[in-house]
Protein backbone atom coordinates (compact mmCIF):
# COMPACT_ATOMS: atom_id res chain seq x y z
CA UNK A 1 0.00 0.00 0.00
CA UNK A 2 1.56 3.52 -1.08
CA UNK A 3 1.48 5.95 1.69
CA UNK A 4 2.11 9.79 0.01
CA UNK A 5 3.30 12.44 2.33
CA UNK A 6 2.74 15.93 0.95
CA UNK A 7 7.01 15.92 0.91
CA UNK A 8 6.86 12.69 -0.74
CA UNK A 9 4.69 13.70 -3.71
CA UNK A 10 6.33 16.99 -4.49
CA UNK A 11 9.53 15.02 -4.52
CA UNK A 12 8.15 12.93 -6.94
CA UNK A 13 6.42 15.56 -8.75
CA UNK A 14 10.21 17.41 -8.98
CA UNK A 15 12.28 14.70 -10.21
CA UNK A 16 9.79 13.66 -12.61
CA UNK A 17 9.80 17.16 -14.18
CA UNK A 18 13.28 17.00 -14.19
CA UNK A 19 13.65 13.58 -15.98
CA UNK A 20 11.11 15.52 -18.81
CA UNK A 21 13.53 18.28 -19.20
CA UNK A 22 16.27 16.18 -19.62
CA UNK A 23 14.11 14.04 -22.38
CA UNK A 24 13.22 16.72 -23.98
CA UNK A 25 16.44 18.73 -24.48
CA UNK A 26 15.84 21.74 -24.38
CA UNK A 27 15.21 24.64 -21.80
CA UNK A 28 14.32 27.90 -21.32
CA UNK A 29 15.78 30.35 -18.82
CA UNK A 30 16.09 34.12 -17.37
CA UNK A 31 15.22 36.10 -14.37
CA UNK A 32 11.95 35.67 -12.58
CA UNK A 33 12.06 38.93 -11.16
CA UNK A 34 9.50 41.18 -12.07
CA UNK A 35 11.12 44.82 -13.80
CA UNK A 36 10.03 48.56 -13.24
CA UNK A 37 10.90 50.64 -15.65
CA UNK A 38 9.97 54.70 -16.19
CA UNK A 39 8.33 55.28 -19.30
CA UNK A 40 10.25 56.74 -22.29
CA UNK A 41 13.36 54.69 -20.77
CA UNK A 42 14.97 51.93 -22.90
CA UNK A 43 15.05 48.10 -21.30
CA UNK A 44 16.49 44.85 -22.61
CA UNK A 45 15.04 41.29 -21.60
CA UNK A 46 17.30 38.41 -21.94
CA UNK A 47 16.77 34.55 -22.33
CA UNK A 48 18.79 31.67 -22.81
CA UNK A 49 17.59 28.64 -24.51
CA UNK A 50 19.75 25.76 -24.11
CA UNK A 51 19.41 22.69 -26.83
CA UNK A 52 20.92 19.89 -27.59
CA UNK A 53 22.19 19.50 -31.48
CA UNK A 54 21.37 15.92 -31.93
CA UNK A 55 17.44 15.80 -30.94
CA UNK A 56 16.83 19.97 -31.52
CA UNK A 57 18.65 20.67 -34.74
CA UNK A 58 17.64 24.58 -34.83
CA UNK A 59 15.03 26.25 -32.90
CA UNK A 60 12.39 29.08 -33.19
CA UNK A 61 12.32 30.98 -30.09
CA UNK A 62 11.32 34.96 -29.31
CA UNK A 63 9.69 36.82 -26.59
CA UNK A 64 6.29 37.65 -26.58
CA UNK A 65 3.20 39.76 -24.73
CA UNK A 66 1.54 36.71 -22.78
CA UNK A 67 -2.55 37.81 -22.54
CA UNK A 68 -2.95 34.93 -20.83
CA UNK A 69 -1.12 32.11 -19.85
CA UNK A 70 -2.06 30.06 -23.10
CA UNK A 71 -2.10 32.85 -25.73
CA UNK A 72 1.21 34.72 -26.23
CA UNK A 73 1.69 37.24 -29.20
CA UNK A 74 4.94 37.95 -30.63
CA UNK A 75 6.29 41.63 -31.24
CA UNK A 76 6.30 42.16 -34.70
CA UNK A 77 7.08 46.26 -34.68
CA UNK A 78 10.83 46.90 -35.93
CA UNK A 79 10.33 50.74 -34.44
CA UNK A 80 9.23 49.57 -31.17
CA UNK A 81 11.15 46.66 -30.29
CA UNK A 82 14.96 45.40 -31.20
CA UNK A 83 15.66 41.72 -31.05
CA UNK A 84 18.98 40.03 -31.13
CA UNK A 85 19.89 36.72 -31.10
CA UNK A 86 23.67 35.00 -30.69
CA UNK A 87 24.14 31.61 -30.40
CA UNK A 88 27.41 29.60 -29.05
CA UNK A 89 28.30 25.86 -28.44
CA UNK A 90 29.05 24.60 -25.66
CA UNK A 91 29.69 20.45 -25.28
CA UNK A 92 26.95 18.63 -27.39
CA UNK A 93 24.50 21.79 -26.70
CA UNK A 94 23.58 25.15 -28.17
CA UNK A 95 23.36 28.48 -26.58
CA UNK A 96 20.82 31.25 -27.99
CA UNK A 97 20.24 34.01 -26.10
CA UNK A 98 17.57 35.93 -27.19
CA UNK A 99 17.42 39.54 -26.42
CA UNK A 100 14.33 42.15 -26.72
CA UNK A 101 15.14 45.90 -26.21
CA UNK A 102 11.70 48.37 -25.95
CA UNK A 103 13.54 51.62 -27.44
CA UNK A 104 11.38 53.61 -25.56
CA UNK A 105 8.81 52.19 -22.79
CA UNK A 106 5.01 53.21 -23.08
CA UNK A 107 2.59 52.53 -20.13
CA UNK A 108 0.83 50.18 -22.97
CA UNK A 109 3.84 48.05 -22.33
CA UNK A 110 3.09 46.62 -18.95
CA UNK A 111 1.99 43.37 -18.36
CA UNK A 112 3.28 39.74 -18.66
CA UNK A 113 6.40 38.61 -20.86
CA UNK A 114 7.14 35.05 -21.72
CA UNK A 115 9.93 33.52 -23.69
CA UNK A 116 8.94 30.66 -26.36
CA UNK A 117 11.41 28.02 -27.74
CA UNK A 118 9.94 25.25 -30.39
CA UNK A 119 12.20 22.69 -32.08
CA UNK A 120 11.69 23.17 -35.71
CA UNK A 121 12.24 19.68 -36.21
CA UNK A 122 10.64 17.59 -33.24
CA UNK A 123 8.36 20.18 -32.34
CA UNK A 124 8.98 20.24 -28.77
CA UNK A 125 8.30 23.13 -26.89
CA UNK A 126 9.66 25.30 -24.12
CA UNK A 127 8.16 27.84 -22.40
CA UNK A 128 9.77 30.03 -19.75
CA UNK A 129 8.05 31.78 -16.88
CA UNK A 130 5.67 34.95 -17.09
CA UNK A 131 7.83 37.85 -15.82
CA UNK A 132 5.75 41.13 -14.87
CA UNK A 133 6.83 44.61 -16.24
CA UNK A 134 5.73 47.16 -14.60
CA UNK A 135 5.97 50.35 -16.79
CA UNK A 136 5.58 53.47 -14.39
CA UNK A 137 4.56 57.30 -15.73
CA UNK A 138 7.43 59.75 -15.92
CA UNK A 139 6.79 62.52 -13.09
CA UNK A 140 8.67 64.68 -15.61
CA UNK A 141 6.22 63.98 -18.51
CA UNK A 142 4.47 67.11 -19.74
CA UNK A 143 6.79 69.95 -17.28
CA UNK A 144 8.57 72.60 -19.54
CA UNK A 145 12.01 72.14 -18.11
CA UNK A 146 13.96 75.06 -19.76
CA UNK A 147 16.99 73.34 -21.26
CA UNK A 148 19.18 76.67 -20.92
CA UNK A 149 18.95 77.58 -17.47
CA UNK A 150 22.33 76.01 -16.75
CA UNK A 151 23.71 78.09 -19.49
CA UNK A 152 21.66 81.35 -18.25
CA UNK A 153 23.50 80.87 -14.65
CA UNK A 154 26.67 80.60 -16.45
CA UNK A 155 26.07 83.80 -19.12
CA UNK A 156 25.18 85.63 -15.98
CA UNK A 157 27.82 85.13 -13.86
CA UNK A 158 30.36 85.32 -16.79
CA UNK A 159 28.62 88.84 -17.53
CA UNK A 160 28.98 89.94 -13.93
CA UNK A 161 32.57 89.10 -14.00
CA UNK A 162 33.17 91.13 -16.88
CA UNK A 163 31.26 93.98 -15.31
CA UNK A 164 33.54 93.92 -12.61
CA UNK A 165 36.60 93.97 -14.94
CA UNK A 166 35.62 97.01 -16.90
CA UNK A 167 34.47 98.97 -13.88
CA UNK A 168 38.29 98.12 -12.48
CA UNK A 169 39.72 98.96 -15.80
CA UNK A 170 37.92 101.90 -15.92
CA UNK A 171 39.09 103.11 -12.10
CA UNK A 172 42.42 101.96 -12.93
CA UNK A 173 42.48 104.29 -15.94
CA UNK A 174 40.75 107.59 -14.04
CA UNK A 175 43.64 106.48 -11.03
CA UNK A 176 39.80 106.22 -8.80
CA UNK A 177 41.08 103.86 -6.48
Amino acid sequence: MWIFYPTSVFLRIFVLCSLLSCITGLTVKYSREPVTKTEGHSLTLKCTVIYEKESCDDIQATWCFAHSAKDCEPFMDPHRYLIKVNETELNQNRVRNILMTFNSLRLQDSGYYQCNAKCTISGTQGKGHLVYLNVTADPYKGLNVSKWSGQCEADTALLMLSGILILWCYCMDHHIV
